[in-house]
């Protein structure tokens, strides 16, 4: 490895009562595309091979009178000449291009933006795994900023954002549906995907046809696209709603106050588009629209038992935040968080109905 090669000479270069080593050729095989990086900023890197390897290295540093044009695989003759006392970060062998042995043409295929509707993403390698099953895919909606997919065992969905002029990709915290996994190797594939996806952020690109996903300039998710997505069923998505009206939600913020006493939560029926729960001292409903992203809550009504000033102003501002209002919402870990443009202004804790 080049790596080797330098960590040797800076050995030999430190070895006391040694001459400097002398100057030594070297062939070196430079890949038709370089990847981002990260060395003392980030960067893009070419990626090098030395000969009697088959794994590419990124390359952290530059070859004196070689200039690499993309979509061409090179075969080069290089000097490699040892650096006495290199500055502090700096490289301490230096190279220099002394003959181009081979430059071949090789395609560099993109099918543009991979964050645009119809198009499946089949996981095919992950943190240098293979992956061949073609059970976990994700597709994308940017309009929507939402993408959704399968894990392996449950469908899965959540959002994210993209910079597509710097290639970069950020997803939040998603959510899946809840079934079992009885294979043991899906279920690992699937938890370590979803980690993968987790508050994670890449930069990516689009190669070969593959969308590939890298992190400190090192390939951890690579994707084909579906040659036959079009003809595929609707991919299975989280039943969302169906998840939340299984649950009872438990107040835990109100705009800028923590909510620590029990009873103020809210169950969903989707099915009737009405809600109940309690304010924290009388029972309360009313009804609402959703959508996949949207929750619009119709005015809401309460029972009119009398209790302390405290519960009793806490309960009036917990109805008139509700009350008529459009919220953005999206769960994360175990919370359903609401927003109002774009102001997190409420967040539930998930708990099963028949808890206390």
């Amino acid at each position: 490895m080049l790596v080797n090669l330098a960590i040797a000479l800076s050995t030999f270069l430190f070895t006391p009562d040694q001459k400097q080593q002398a100057p030594k050729t070297q062939v070196m095989y430079v890949k038709e595309n370089t990847v981002p990086c990260t060395g003392v900023a980030p960067m893009d890197c070419m990626q090098v091979r030395v000969e009697n390897e088959t794994e590419w290295s990124n390359f952290y540093s530059n070859i004196q009178g070689f200039k690499y044009v993309p979509g061409y695989q090179y075969k080069l003759l290089v000097l490699v000449t040892p650096v006495k006392n290199p500055p502090m970060d700096a490289p301490n062998v230096r190279y220099t291009l002394r003959k181009i042995l081979m430059k071949k043409k090789v395609a560099i295929t993109s099918t543009g933006s991979p964050f645009v509707p119809g198009k499946r993403w089949v996981l095919v390698e992950m943190n240098g795994t293979p992956i061949n099953k073609g059970k976990i895919y994700l597709e994308f909606d940017a309009s929507g900023n939402r993408y959704h997919g399968h894990g392996g065992c449950n469908g899965i969905g959540g959002e994210f954002t993209a910079n597509q002029e710097a290639g970069i990709v950020s997803f939040k915290r998603g959510m899946s549906t809840l079934m079992a996994c009885p294979d043991e190797t899906d279920m690992r594939n699937e938890s370590t995907f979803q980690q993968s996806l987790d508050s994670k952020t890449y930069n990516y690109r689009v190669e070969n046809g593959r969308l590939n996903m890298y992190g400190n300039g090192k390939l951890l998710l690579s994707f084909k696209q579906s040659s036959s997505a079009s003809n595929d069923a609707k991919p299975e998505q989280p039943d969302v709603w169906g998840f939340i009206s299984s649950k009872k939600w438990n107040l835990m913020k109100l705009n800028n106050n923590t909510i620590t006493d029990a009873g103020m939560f809210l169950e969903f029926d989707p099915q009737t588009g009405r809600y109940h729960g309690r304010g924290g001292c009388n029972m309360i409903n009313g009804t609402f629209k959703h959508t996949k992203t949207t929750i619009a809550m119709g005015l809401g009504m309460s029972t009119k038992m009398a209790c302390s000033v405290d519960a009793m102003k806490r309960e009036a501002e917990f109805l008139k935040t509700i009350s008529g209002k459009t919220f953005r919402f999206d769960i994360a870990e175990q919370t359903l968080n609401l927003y109002e443009k774009n102001k997190l202004v409420m967040i539930f804790g998930m708990a099963d109905k028949d808890a206390q």
